[in-house]
C-alpha cells in the first residue's frame, strides 16, 4: 500500500465509500494481526459445540444427572462465547491496526494486548449484547435501534480512554450523528456474516472437525474482520469530526 493510499480521518465527506475503503485498507495493512486475534476469539465456540454435539450423543444412552447438568452449563458457555466478543475485538483492532493507519503509529502486539482496557471492553461486550437481545425480544426494531446507537463503543472507549459508562454516552452522542451509515455498514455486515455462517454451517455439517474450524476461523478473519474494521473507521472519523470536550 502507497502512502497515498492512507486517508485522514475527518478531512473530506464522510461517505459509504470512504469508510469501505478505509476499512479495506486497515484489513491489508494488519491482515495478520486481524486474523491471530480472531483465532483466540472465534474458534473456541466450535470447538465446543462439537464437545456438547458428543455429549448429547451419551445423553441419549445415559441420562445420568451429572451428565445433563454438564451439557446445559456447556451450552451456555458456547451461547456466551459466541454471543461475546465484537466489542473486545473492534476495541483490540483499534489499537493493533487502527492507530497505525490513522496515525502512523506501530506498536508491538505486545504492548497493544498489555495496553487495552480489558474490563471496561468486556463488560461493555456484555451491555451490548444483553441489551441488543432484550431489545430484540420486545418485537425486534428496539434491539436493532440499541445496536445501531452502541455498535461502536468498543474504539470510542479504547480512543477516547472512556469509562464503561462514559463510553457508552459518547458513543450515543457520535453514532446519533450518522446512524443510518451505522444501520446500514455495520448491522448490514453483521447480518450478510450471520446468513454466511450459517450457509457454511449447513454445507458442512457432515465434514469433518478440522474443516469447520478452519472455514469458522476464515469466515470470522475476514467478514468479522471487516465488520470491526468497519466499526474502527466509523469511530474514528466521527471522533474526528465531533471533538470530545471534556466535562
Amino acid at each position: 500500500m502507497t502512502d497515498s493510499e492512507y486517508l485522514v480521518a475527518g478531512e473530506g465527506s464522510l461517505t459509504y465509500r470512504r469508510v469501505l475503503r478505509e476499512a479495506r485498507g486497515m484489513f491489508r495493512l494488519g491482515y495478520a494481526r486481524v486474523a491471530l486475534v480472531a483465532v483466540v476469539l472465534f474458534v473456541p465456540p466450535p470447538l465446543l459445540i462439537a464437545w456438547l454435539d458428543g455429549l448429547r450423543d451419551v445423553l441419549e444412552v445415559d441420562s445420568r444427572l451429572i451428565l445433563g447438568l454438564g451439557f446445559v452449563i456447556g451450552l451456555l458457555i458456547a451461547t456466551a462465547i459466541r454471543l461475546l466478543g465484537p466489542v473486545v475485538y473492534a476495541g483490540y483492532l483499534d489499537e493493533a491496526v487502527g492507530r497505525q493507519y490513522f496515525h502512523g503509529e506501530r506498536i508491538r502486539l505486545r504492548e497493544v494486548l498489555r495496553s487495552l482496557p480489558w474490563i471496561r471492553l468486556i463488560s461493555a461486550d456484555i451491555v451490548l449484547v444483553v441489551g441488543t437481545l432484550i431489545g430484540l425480544a420486545l418485537f425486534v426494531i428496539p434491539g436493532i435501534i440499541f445496536m445501531t446507537l452502541f455498535a461502536l463503543v468498543g474504539p470510542v472507549i479504547v480512543q477516547e480512554k472512556h469509562g464503561l459508562v462514559d463510553g457508552f454516552r459518547r458513543t450515543y452522542e457520535l453514532s446519533r450523528k450518522a446512524w443510518r451509515m451505522i444501520l446500514v455498514l455495520v448491522l448490514g455486515l453483521i447480518a450478510v456474516e450471520s446468513v454466511f455462517d450459517e450457509i457454511v454451517h449447513e454445507a458442512l455439517h457432515d465434514s469433518g472437525l478440522g474443516v469447520q474450524i478452519a472455514v469458522e476461523w476464515a469466515v470470522a478473519a475476514v467478514v468479522g474482520g471487516i465488520v470491526g474494521l468497519v466499526e474502527v473507521a466509523l469511530a474514528s472519523e466521527l471522533i474526528a469530526r465531533n471533538p470530545w470536550e471534556r466535562r
